[in-house]
């Protein structure tokens, strides 16, 4: 808002009447609140006086009072109610400002009471400043208000009275009075214009953070679009590389191949850091929580990059310290995805040596069983000034490095938070010249050995299915029918979302794979429909094999029905192992 737009009158009321309106609507609760105070406090103040009026009083003059008080009893109930129900600010001041009138009307009726008869003038100056201070609405209307209360008060009890006050202390009483409705005009327009600099502060605020969220918004349509556009001809390129891989192939032709795979993979890599970092500044890292076999894990971590160490001349050990456990419960995915990035940045750096990772048992304070994890190299090491800006997004100790190395910078923060949402902290000694060594520790409760029969379930060769695929995209109809058929499966496709229920409605399918974006009818509504469909066609399972990867892509899918979801680029494995899930033969198949 501008300047302008939000200045202040010496009033303190907005200049802009449409945003003196909007303030005065946004402030209807607090205005409920004050028109409250004013009905209850000026009429609770002269009901005060009914038990006086029956014992000072006599005859028809005590009849008069006491009904006069009945009528404001009445008048002030009335005005509760209303003010309560009044649905907007201009109803609630108008109830407020008649009550009020009526009231001081009434009240000044019987303002000469015995009690009064020597100190009655004392209550004009608090009327004059209290109703200024407290009256809902504008400026003007107060003022009329407190003036007219305090005026006809005055009048009655000090003039029209059988026995008048003196024109002297008349005279003192009414500048008592104008001294009193001075400073609560005064107060009222200092308490107005700091309401409204508070009110204007807020809405900045407020115009701040619909930006801002509207920044966030547009930056994850964005990375869900290029995620999307980018997944799409990806799972299409390493696709097809893969299926030509289980050919034989001469070796140097082999190794063209694999060296365009590698490239194809870096750049999916490359998506995957950022969506990652995506989600973990979205504050959508979620820990999970179960039992995993950690030699294995190191093993298994070691044995996929004991090839690229080995392309480079380079050693890889892995040292497990003594009295390791061998079974933990934890979130072994994400302590997977940290040892890679820390073991591929060793390798990537370290031109002579080695590199080791280590993994030994460390005693906490808090029952767990506590695990140091080290990754060491022989590599060039990092200076103080790198060191300090190491941890932040988009950045590599040398700008060189990047152009060397290639990487968006953001793999030692996605680890960095990963370890701090799983209870640990990353931590890197280093010497330039002498190699690095980055550590970290974690917490894990103990865990039972997986059984045989989880493990042979696991490994247990799917059957022949027969698969409904639903796919717009030809590229990814041809690489995803050519996986399945290899497989053994028969294979119908489906060009969208109304095609694929129609062919699910006609039955024969043992599994339906299902894309999340698709014309006519999307894969959500899709499954939506078939789920509807009376069983045994509305019960078949449902995997979303989809280039939907953000966060919060699983769980619209499971929202809609489906059973499982994969995000392209998919390899033949893991879509083995989510059928096997989906059909009640393998592990958990939502992929993240």
């Amino acid at each position: 808002m501008s300047g302008q737009v939000t200045a202040i009158t010496r009033l303190g009321e907005f200049v802009d009447r449409k945003l003196e309106r909007q303030f005065s609507e946004d402030s209807l609760d607090r205005s409920r609140a004050a028109a409250h105070l004013c009905v209850i406090a000026t009429s609770a103040t002269s009901l005060g006086f009914a038990p006086l009026d029956v014992l000072m009083l006599e005859g028809a003059a005590r009849l008069w009072f006491l009904a006069d008080r009945l009528v404001i009893a009445a008048l002030c109930l009335a005005a509760i109610i209303l003010v309560a129900r009044a649905g907007d600010h201009r109803r609630l001041v108008r109830l407020t400002l008649a009550q009020q009138v009526v009231f001081f009307t009434l009240n000044a009726l019987i303002f000469d009471h015995p009690v009064l008869a020597h100190h009655g003038g004392a209550l004009m100056p608090l009327i004059a400043i209290c109703l200024f201070i407290f009256l809902p609405g504008g400026f003007r209307a107060a003022a009329l208000l407190s003036a007219y209360a305090a005026l006809v008060s005055l009048l009655v009890w000090g003039v029209l009275r059988p026995q008048p006050e003196s024109a002297r202390d008349l005279a003192v009483i009414l500048m008592l009075t104008l001294v009193a409705y001075v400073v609560g005009g005064l107060a009222r327009t200092q308490f107005g214009r700091m309401r409204r600099e508070e009110y204007r502060h807020r809405q900045t605020l407020l115009a701040a953070k619909e930006a801002a969220e509207a920044g966030a918004k547009a930056k994850a349509d964005f990375l869900a679009v290029m995620s999307h556009e980018i997944r799409t001809p990806m799972n299409g390129v390493l696709g097809m590389l893969r299926l030509v891989q289980e050919n034989p192939l001469p070796e140097r032709q082999r190794q063209r191949l694999d060296t365009a795979c590698h490239s194809a993979e870096g750049l999916l890599t490359i998506l995957d850091d950022i969506l990652a970092f995506s989600k973990l500044e979205a504050g959508s890292f979620e820990v999970e929580t179960a039992p995993f076999n950690l030699p294995a894990t190191l093993e298994g971590v070691v044995a996929l990059m004991e090839l690229r160490a080995a392309e480079k001349g380079l050693s890889l050990t892995l040292e497990q310290g003594a009295g390791l456990p061998e079974w933990l419960a934890g979130d072994v995915g994400r302590l997977r995805q940290v040892l890679f990035n820390l073991v591929g940045n060793a390798v990537k750096f370290t031109e002579r040596g080695g590199v080791a990772l280590r993994a030994v048992p460390v005693t906490r304070a808090d029952g767990l069983t506590g695990v140091e994890f080290s990754v060491a190299d022989s590599g060039p090491g990092i200076d103080a000034a790198q060191l300090a800006r190491l941890f932040q997004p988009f950045s590599q100790a040398d700008a060189s490095i990047s152009r060397r190395f290639g990487g968006t910078g953001l793999g030692l923060v996605i680890c960095k938070r990963l370890i701090e949402g799983m209870g640990g902290d990353i931590a890197v000694d280093s010497t330039p010249g002498h190699g690095s060594r980055f550590h970290y520790r974690l917490g894990f409760a103990l865990a039972q050995p997986a059984t045989a029969a989880a493990a042979a379930e696991t490994a247990a060769a799917l059957p022949a299915l027969a698969v409904l695929l639903a796919e717009d995209h030809p590229v990814n109809q041809m690489v995803t029918r050519e996986m399945l058929e290899s497989g053994g499966h028969r294979v119908t496709l489906a060009g969208d979302g109304a095609e694929a229920v129609e062919r699910a409605a006609a039955g024969g399918f043992d599994l339906i794979l299902m894309d999340m974006q698709m014309p006519t009818v999307d894969g959500l509504e899709a499954t939506r429909r078939i789920r509807a469909l009376p069983a045994p066609a509305g019960a078949v399972p449902i995997i979303a094999l989809t280039a939907n990867a953000l966060p919060g892509d699983a769980a619209r899918c499971r929202a809609a029905g489906m059973n499982g979801h994969l995000a392209k680029p998919v390899r033949r494995q893991a879509l083995d192992a989510a059928m096997a899930e989906v059909l009640g033969l393998g592990h958990r198949c939502w992929r993240r």
